[in-house]
């Protein structure tokens, strides 16, 4: 007993504190302790969040500025990539040398500043993919299979260029755009635009060319004016401003016009006057083209009847060629049911309409044969008939047809400027207005992430001091 006693007189007394700091620090504790010290962690905050503004000052400030929109092609053919003219469509023609130099001059700034090279490698062209087309791809992706074929309409176009103030930065991006828009409105120009091959009057083309080919001449110039205005009339139907639409109206009727009263009195008089300076030559030539569209329509045929092959090996339905359905001419039709829906599938579609488009010009082919097979049947079947006289109406009309013909082709491409300088806006869209910024991250969304970090190493910063001072004491 007296021994026990002793034991627990010598034991020392326990630490509270000791035994305090023994135990694992928890949550409370932590907070407790950063709110005995929250003048420390405010003073350590600050002074982090000041030191990383001002860093990332430097770095901000210092990085060059851009200034960038979102520009829509709506024209026809951008859904292939191509434009309206079928040329290839590429981003690089927002970078031509001839586009930028012009943009530079309208944007009021020498290329003694800036050169053309740094200009083109410093403009940007991103395509804007949408979300739906992304989401499929990746399924596609992830199903192994090939990615479905997609031609962006919208692209975002930025300029990244030193030395000049926003100002200039954006009227350098709009001087592009309107650059652009001209470049669109030349192309689409160059492709509808008509340029007669009947030149001059009387005098000229009975010197160049034999009497019995000047009505050729002006009825191919009149096939090939009527089949642009038939194109301008369909597309004009999309444009807000019907009287476009109104106006190649009456440039067609106009020419019809034109073709029933004179080029028809002129072809009459030509060739029931058999009116020629070599008949044998002129029936050779004759001759000559009806053999080559046997060539062709033989050709065109069998194209057709490949492309229905095709189709009855894709399993789709027979009523294609309905031989059962033919027109005037005996050429098969296409059933109208069944081409709307052939035509809702990718890969028939195209078959179905190249199978239209070939009996189309297989149609055309047949017809000019026809014509040339009656103007035959009006020349003489032997050479030494004698020359017959050109009457002096021949003249007269003939220059009327050229003088008349040259009113109507003067009015369409009129129209035509107007109607494109009309429409080009409406085709090269600025969806969205340029904007000038720093390039890299954005204050807005950079620095409150530097005070939350700032936050975290003042944090930091105490636990460490607290640390240092734990282990002093323990060493002491």
């Amino acid at each position: 007993m007296n021994y026990q006693a002793d034991a627990r007189h010598q034991l020392p007394e326990a630490d509270p504190n000791v035994h305090a700091e023994s135990q694992e620090p928890g949550l409370v504790d932590a907070v407790r302790f950063l709110y005995r010290r929250r003048v420390n962690l405010a003073i350590h905050s600050l002074v982090i969040f000041v030191v990383g503004a001002l860093i990332f000052s430097l770095f901000y400030f210092a990085s060059p500025k851009i200034v960038a929109g979102i520009v829509g092609l709506t024209f026809r053919g951008i859904e292939k990539g191509e434009y309206p003219s079928g040329r290839r469509f590429n981003v690089e023609d927002f970078r031509s040398p001839a586009l930028l130099t012009k943009a530079l001059a309208d944007a009021g700034i020498s290329e003694q500043r800036i050169s053309l090279r740094d200009l083109a490698a410093r403009i940007y062209v991103t395509p804007v993919v949408p979300a739906e087309i992304q989401n499929r791809w990746k399924k596609q992706e992830q199903a192994g299979s090939k990615k479905e074929e997609f031609s962006p309409g919208e692209f975002k176009i930025g300029i990244e260029m030193n030395g000049l103030t926003d100002l200039e930065r954006i009227r350098l991006f709009d001087a592009v755009i309107n650059r652009y828009q001209e470049s669109m409105k030349f192309d689409q120009k160059s492709a509808q635009g008509f340029v007669s091959t009947v030149e001059g009057g009387y005098e000229k083309l009975i010197s160049i060319y034999d009497p019995w080919d000047i009505p050729d001449l002006f009825r191919q110039t009149f096939i090939s004016l009527h089949l642009k205005l038939d194109d301008l009339i369909a597309e004009s139907l999309q444009y807000q401003d019907s009287s476009y639409q109104l106006s190649f109206r009456e440039i067609a009727k106009d020419l019809d016009t034109w073709e029933r009263t004179r080029l028809q009195a002129l072809e009459a008089l030509t060739y029931q006057g058999r009116l020629t300076r070599n008949r044998e030559i002129v029936a050779q030539r004759i001759q000559y083209r009806i053999q080559d569209l046997d060539i062709q329509i033989k050709q065109k045929s069998q194209e057709s009847t490949e492309a229905v092959r095709l189709l009855e090996v894709i399993d789709r339905p027979q009523a294609l060629l309905a031989g059962q359905l033919s027109n005037k001419e005996g050429l098969p039709l296409i059933d109208a049911g069944v081409l709307d829906r052939l035509i809702k599938s990718d890969y028939v579609g195209p078959v179905v309409q190249r199978v239209s488009r070939l009996q189309e010009q297989v149609q055309t082919m047949q017809a000019e044969k026809a014509r040339l097979e009656k103007q035959l049947s009006w020349l003489p079947r032997f050479s030494d008939a004698g020359t017959v006289a050109i009457p002096p109406i021949y003249g007269d009309l003939t220059n009327t047809l050229s003088r008349e013909l040259a009113a109507i082709i003067q009015e369409y491409d009129g129209l035509l400027d107007k109607y494109l300088t009309a429409t080009v806006t409406s085709m090269v869209v600025v969806k969205q207005s340029p904007l000038v910024s720093r390039s890299g991250y954005s204050p807005i969304l950079f620095l409150p992430g530097i005070a939350i970090l700032s936050v975290f190493l003042a944090v930091a910063l105490l636990s460490i001091e607290r640390l240092f001072e734990r282990t002093g004491r323990g060493g002491v």
